[in-house]
């Protein structure tokens, strides 16, 4: 009943419902009307919108509405929480108002500090280290690999497991290396978990930023978050340097917002990476809540 000779039916999201968009009353097909969807060329049945001005979150340029855009220059340091002032004292490029881990005072230890190494040894968690090369191209043997993986977990947090990825493959081979609680034991999601690793700041922000160093949490095998933060505006890795057992180390310092039982590092370099292999000494989180400092 309504002329479209183009016979259009995606509105730029592909629902190919069968129903032409000059006559769609559902664009995204998420369930809401577009009369009434805050998004309705983005299906977004929950209708999330943060800071209540009308566009949803999955399409809001601005999701908290604090005047910085999520995405651009500059970009909003905290995109879920307002702060106009982008303030972010320790400098590292996480806002005050959403910092939960102040980089110049990180800390981690197996007692007396908040955040402790996932170990075999800690009854809390029972904590296992794995391998996982299934993504590694045929033909690499060791070159793709990760040496001694339970070094991560032992009370030794001197050593390391080495993550080996040893020929540039842009990217197309990846290694993974995950510790995971066995206990029955979840994290709570107001965390900041922070990976030791030998190498120095700038050789892991370098590889951090081309996407060649990966970290994501699990529960229960489910991926729940990782720090590529693909459709998720707050989740940041970053370079800190802190403690681990009393000794200055590099950390990477990964921010959550939902439980876990195990985390994932993957390394994957590219052309252009610096790294062909990464040493991991020890992978720290709070086991209670953390909240802003």
């Amino acid at each position: 009943m309504v002329a479209n000779p183009g016979q259009e039916d995606n509105n730029g999201v592909s629902d190919g419902d069968g129903i032409g968009d000059a006559c769609e009353s559902d664009d995204d097909s998420d369930g809401i009307p577009n009369s009434t969807d805050n998004c309705p060329s983005t299906a977004n049945p929950g209708q999330e919108d943060l800071d209540s001005d009308g566009v949803g979150d999955v399409c809001d340029a601005d999701t908290d509405g604090d005047g910085i855009a999520d995405v651009g220059m500059p970009s909003d340091n905290c995109p879920l929480v307002p702060n106009s002032n982008q303030a972010d004292t320790d400098g590292d490029g996480i806002g005050d108002a959403c910092d939960l881990v102040n980089d110049a005072q990180y800390a981690c230890a197996v007692s007396g500090e908040q955040y402790s190494p996932m170990l075999a040894s800690d009854t809390d968690i029972q904590a296992i280290a794995s391998k996982d090369r299934s993504d590694c191209l045929l033909g690499l043997g060791l070159l793709c690999d990760v040496d001694a993986p339970g070094n991560v977990v032992d009370d030794d947090l001197e050593n390391s497991a080495t993550m080996l990825n040893g020929v540039d493959l842009l990217g197309l081979s990846t290694v993974h290396l995950r510790v995971a609680a066995t206990s029955g034991f979840a994290y709570p999601g107001s965390n900041a978990i922070g990976i030791a690793f030998n190498e120095s700041p700038q050789l892991l922000q370098a590889d951090l930023f081309g996407g060649n160093l990966v970290v994501r949490t699990l529960l229960n095998g489910v991926i729940q978050e990782e720090s590529t933060g693909t459709g998720v505006l707050d989740l940041d890795l970053l370079g800190a340097s802190g403690l681990l057992g009393g000794a200055d180390k590099n950390f990477l310092v990964f921010q959550t917002d939902r439980r876990f039982d195990s985390v994932e590092v993957s390394f994957a370099p590219s052309l252009l990476s610096l790294l062909n292999e990464v040493n991991v000494q020890a992978v720290c989180a709070s086991k209670t809540d953390v909240t802003l400092p």
